[in-house]
């Protein structure tokens, strides 16, 4: 059982994880139990992330534990000034995440599962800290952002949504930027998606050409 386990790539329980908090749980839990779902998940996703960056890196480990329990903290204290320091916490770990994935990227010189899912990984972990950036924004200004009516109060499942409508941009047009900050993020979440693609798939090309020239 232990050498099965060790087979398995290390991303790919984060993986998992984080495809379930972004197309399973905004579909399938009811509202009366949404916010302690989605603060378990998020913990799994977090304590996730320590596979990657936090076994030989303390400060990883101590900023993940924070945000966890600044997470939790959150749901039974409903203060903004937790709320900023969890999403700080937050947004802090996910950009050292997506720092190391690229790193190690860009250091293999073979494509193999690993990589692929290392890749899939910083793509959904930008769009993750995208909507954790929108979230704060709301936040601080409920105005920011114009949801449609019919959707009525807005949940991090509207927000994951826009965020990576915003990241990948499709742009539907249902859910519009308001504030200046709020317009700022969308153009710049556009931006990073389509510059983690191009140059995320320059770099397997370029791998993949380099082994067919080895062989």
């Amino acid at each position: 059982m232990k050498k099965i386990l060790t087979r398995i790539p290390r991303g790919t329980y984060l993986l998992i994880s984080i495809l379930l908090f972004i197309f399973v749980l905004p579909v399938v839990i009811d509202d009366s139990h949404k916010d302690l779902v989605y603060a378990s998940f998020y913990s799994i996703i977090l304590l996730s992330i320590s596979s990657i960056i936090g076994e030989k890196k303390v400060w990883a480990l101590i900023t993940i534990l924070c945000a966890v329990c600044s997470i939790w903290l959150m749901y039974f204290i409903d203060e903004k000034s937790i709320k900023y320091i969890a999403f700080s916490f937050s947004i802090l770990i996910f950009t050292a995440t997506v720092i190391t994935m690229i790193s190690q990227i860009i250091k293999k010189k073979d494509v193999d599962g690993h990589l692929i899912i290392e890749t899939i990984n910083g793509y959904l972990l930008i769009g993750v800290i995208i909507s954790f950036i929108n979230s704060t924004v709301l936040w601080h200004n409920n105005q920011a952002i114009t949801f449609p009516e019919k959707i009525g109060l807005t949940d991090i499942g509207d927000i994951v949504y826009y965020s990576f409508v915003s990241m990948t941009t499709i742009g539907f047009g249902e859910i519009v930027p308001q504030s200046q900050i709020a317009k700022s993020i969308s153009i710049f979440s556009g931006i990073v998606g389509q510059f983690y693609l191009a140059i995320i798939m320059a770099l397997i090309i370029g791998k993949l050409l380099n082994s067919k020239h080895r062989s």
